[in-house]
């Protein structure tokens, strides 16, 4: 079997893809990790005993990790949609690819929505001194956002990494032509 070489475009699409959704991905966990500071899981509210300078702090790291997360994510968007049109691989004998790409493609609306979130409590923050009502109903806007979707998003997203690494679904000619002669 002939092996495919990929255009040099299309290895820059693949490396900007690559490294862009790594900084997403991480960005994304931060973000959570960070945003769970200002919860009170035992009754599903936002902690109330949290000081002023505290609370600043934690929405100033928020609008930092959405910054990383909202560029990062236009970085994804942007590449794989030019790695999906300019790559030499075929959907039809390339099943891993077009179940990535259908875990990936599904949620943009999803992200668009979630990612303007992101910006205005980002601008909400950045224009002076920080509302703190203001902050927390976008913050809290962003958390139910879709009622869960984003999370299934993102176990979506994790899911992509083992199928690009095991390529299930894969056709290979030199096997299917091996079958074919029995």
């Amino acid at each position: 079997m002939a092996q495919l070489t990929e255009s040099r475009s299309n290895k820059i699409a693949l490396m900007l893809l690559v490294v862009s959704a790594v900084f997403w991905l991480g960005g994304i966990n931060i973000r959570t990790l960070i945003g769970n500071e200002l919860l009170d899981y035992d009754q599903f509210d936002f902690r109330v005993s949290i000081p002023p300078d505290r609370e600043n702090t934690i929405f100033q790291m928020l609008s930092n990790a959405s910054l990383v997360v909202v560029i990062s994510y236009a970085i994804v968007l942007i590449s794989a949609i030019w790695y999906i049109s300019t790559t030499k691989l075929k959907m039809r004998e390339n099943g891993w690819l077009l179940m990535s790409a259908i875990l990936f493609f599904m949620f943009v609306p999803v992200e668009i929505y979630t990612n303007f979130l992101d910006i205005k409590f980002m601008l909400l923050f950045f224009q002076g001194p920080p509302n703190h009502d203001e902050l927390l109903k976008v913050f809290g806007e962003r958390l139910g956002a879709f009622r869960g979707v984003p999370v299934i998003a993102v176990l979506c997203y994790y899911t992509i990494i083992p199928i690009v690494i095991f390529k299930p679904l894969s056709k290979n000619k030199k096997t299917d032509e091996v079958s074919e002669d029995k």
